[in-house]
């Protein structure tokens, strides 16, 4: 299990590698993915990095397959199909009932929101308010104290600049957690730079936006790391599932070899 998993590329990789090689564009697997253009291209370079290899000949308006990667495709699009039918076998009937109550009987997803600015958390609050449960500091130290204390949120959001702490610190520190570790952080700053950004992917955020922002835009943005984390979730007990039937079936198989030597002897 500890060798597949340091071998397995990054899930959203994963993901934006499919949609673009089904697709024949990244803008196109930015907009089925609602995230953007840049995010798709910079999860395909961590894929790329992570095999050591090109996968794509890139052209003005449209993204190529190299021949090589087009066998890497087919087996990454089967794996993910059986990923979702995977998921929806271990979910049952159960999930498919609780998927046609409304809003108000499904339990909601927890963000936690943490800004020095009261004003700012209010504008988040009015965008998230309705579809998710939201918990909001102003003090990054005592953020902090909440999550230490069992506050598990399905997703972060993080302002950079504040007093005290700032977000990129912060981010680091909660990305120590290990029961945290898979918690995707978002930033969501007036801090604009390249510089800037790439010390955000760098504390270990998966998206990094600048104010201001679009509200449906940053809904559909959250929706997409709250799904990719569900499916990694869901692979990771696949995963596991799989390796408790090896160990069954090798007990099993010692038992009957133990069997057969005795009977030999």
């Amino acid at each position: 299990m500890d060798n597949l998993k340091k071998n397995l590329p990054p899930l959203t990789s994963l993901v934006a590698f499919e949609a673009a090689a089904r697709l024949g564009s990244f803008s196109e697997a930015a907009r089925e993915l609602n995230v953007s253009r840049e995010a798709v291209s910079r999860q395909i370079r961590a894929l790329e990095s992570h095999l050591g290899m090109s996968l794509f000949e890139r052209a003005a308006n449209s993204t190529v397959l190299r021949e090589w990667s087009a066998n890497y495709f087919r087996t990454v699009s089967g794996s993910l199909e059986n990923i979702a039918l995977a998921s929806h076998a271990i979910r049952g009937d159960e999930a498919e009932e609780a998927a046609a109550v409304s809003g108000e009987d499904a339990e909601a997803e927890q963000i936690l929101i943490v800004d020095d600015l009261p004003a700012n958390i209010r504008r988040l609050h009015d965008v998230l308010r309705g579809q998710y449960e939201v918990i909001a500091h102003t003090d990054p130290h005592e953020a902090l104290s909440w999550i230490m204390a069992g506050g598990s949120p399905e997703l972060i959001m993080l302002d950079v600049r504040m007093a005290g702490m700032d977000g990129y610190a912060l981010c680091r520190r909660i990305k120590a957690i290990p029961r945290l570790a898979n918690v995707p952080i978002l930033f969501l700053t007036s801090l604009d730079t390249t510089e800037d950004e790439t010390e955000g992917f760098a504390a270990g955020a998966c998206d990094y936006i600048v104010r201001p922002f679009a509200p449906p835009v940053l809904l559909a943005r959250i929706r997409v790391q709250l799904d990719l984390r569900k499916t990694a979730a869901a692979l990771e007990d696949v995963m596991r599932r799989r390796a408790d039937r090896l160990e069954r079936a090798e007990a099993r198989l010692a038992a009957i070899r133990g069997i057969l030597d005795d009977q030999a002897d």
